[in-house]
């Protein structure tokens, strides 16, 4: 049953491989909340309020037609969201900065939370779980390009300016960084047993977070997991923050491609 002390929690990180699904369950050992559609979902709501809202300034100029178009999908979008749980703390997750800017518009009243994590790291994720097996002419390019640094550094600078163009504004928004969350960061933990009014033991929660199992890794063999969605407890192989790379090369055209994003975020 719906009650008027419900609160949504965005948690929006830039791309896949951010560490998000680790987030969402230390997040959840505060917040008891629950994830829409399920546990592993991602809910595109910022980027279709982007293109809602993108139709909205350039077609719909008339007053009153705008009343109506957010009367039919604004008003009570958030009503509609609540509904679907009776948990306190529901979960919209997403890997993307696009639209992220109008969620505290749209949601005034709830919780926006920002992902980061070290650029580097997400990007050689990114390239290990790159499939390139498909027979092509891109991909036959891609594997004589990636072991010598020029095909990870083009990639990983491509994906840093479309993460750039879409950078949310951060002033209105609790930013939480990935490394702080593996490392137990005590201030952090800090900050979200106020956020969440939790009054969990510090050490009874850092003990939680040990528990939580590892997901959707690209290094699931590092964790003895059989495919990549298996949930596995952590291994003494298993280093979330010095990731594997197969050879210079790969991590000098990712940290000179990824520069500029890890500028950003104050990685370097």
């Amino acid at each position: 049953m719906q009650t008027k002390d419900q609160k949504i929690i965005f948690l929006n990180s830039y791309l896949p491989r951010t560490g998000h699904n680790f987030a969402a369950e230390v997040i959840k050992i505060f917040s008891d909340h629950q994830v829409l559609i399920n546990p592993r979902s991602e809910t595109k709501i910022s980027t279709l309020l982007e293109s809602y809202f993108l139709i909205y300034e350039n077609g719909i100029l008339n007053k009153a037609n705008r009343d109506f178009f957010d009367h039919l999908f604004i008003n009570d979008l958030r009503k509609r969201i609540l509904c679907k749980s009776d948990k306190n703390h529901i979960m919209i997750k997403d890997t993307s900065f696009v639209g992220v800017d109008y969620l505290p518009e749209v949601f005034p009243g709830d919780i926006h939370l920002i992902l980061i994590r070290d650029p580097l790291n997400v990007f050689l994720s990114l390239l290990k779980a790159m499939n390139l097996n498909k027979r092509s002419y891109r991909n036959f390019l891609k594997k004589i390009l990636l072991p010598v640094g020029i095909y990870p550094y083009f990639y990983s600078k491509k994906l840093s300016r479309q993460v750039l163009d879409h950078f949310p504004e951060l002033n209105n928004r609790i930013v939480l960084r990935y490394e702080d969350l593996v490392m137990k960061n005590k201030t952090v933990l800090r900050k979200l047993q106020k956020i969440f009014n939790s009054e969990s033991d510090i050490d009874e929660i850092k003990l939680k977070i040990d528990q939580i199992k590892v997901i959707n890794s690209s290094f699931f063999e590092e964790t003895k997991g059989l495919k990549i969605w298996d949930m596995q407890s952590k291994t003494k192989e298993y280093d979330p923050l010095k990731r594997k790379s197969r050879n210079y090369f790969i991590r000098k055209g990712v940290e000179l491609g990824s520069r500029q994003l890890r500028k950003k975020l104050n990685y370097i």
